[in-house]
């Protein structure tokens, strides 16, 4: 059994790790095997990929920092509303549950936990969906301080037993609840 402490210290290193889970990767018009709607990609992270709606783009890989796998973002008038992050290894763990407390974690300050649930995703036996609420801090192009925003994260292990999250940010009502479920629905483990 992990001590709270054990969980506490992961706890902290995966705020660190994930404060940095920014960026992109390489997409194709394929994911899951599902036909996606007209004019979505899909984000390729290695061993987890997942499709982004028409309106995206995503970062080159000369802005990404050394921690993210991939990101597509929305923007509008020069900032950054949705952004959709697939990151691989984002901590040092072979255990599910370790990997959604450092998960969770990062909204621990100025958060709110509003749900978890384990779900299905292609190419893995469990995974589990964490929802939040929170404030945009207003920095690195991103909606206005104070903005309300949800946040929902997937969170799984690949084929190796590495951890990899898929993080879905945006303003409250911005994006659809048809768009969320669709990128959702075409998460899959591929390495």
């Amino acid at each position: 059994m992990i001590s709270t402490t054990v969980r506490r210290a992961a706890a902290a290193a995966a705020t660190t790790a994930l404060a940095g889970l920014l960026m992109t990767g390489c997409g194709s018009a394929k994911s899951g095997g599902a036909a996606l709607p007209e004019g979505w990609q899909t984000l390729d992270a290695q061993q987890v990929s997942v499709a982004y709606p028409k309106g995206f783009k995503e970062l080159a890989k000369d802005r990404l920092p050394k921690s993210a796998t991939a990101e597509a973002d929305l923007v509008e008038g020069g900032k950054t509303v949705v952004r959709i992050i697939a990151q691989v290894e984002f901590m040092k763990t072979s255990d599910l549950d370790l990997a959604v407390a450092g998960a969770d974690a990062q909204y621990t300050f100025g958060g709110a936990a509003k749900g978890k649930e384990d779900i299905k995703v292609s190419g893995t036996s469990r995974a589990t969906r964490i929802d939040h609420e929170f404030e945009s801090s207003g920095a690195g192009g991103s909606p206005p301080r104070g903005t309300g925003m949800t946040a929902v994260d997937i969170v799984g292990m690949d084929k190796n037993d590495k951890p990899w999250v898929v993080r879905i940010t945006a303003p409250k009502g911005k994006l659809s609840q048809a768009d969320l479920d669709e990128i959702l629905k075409s998460i899959k483990v591929t390495g």
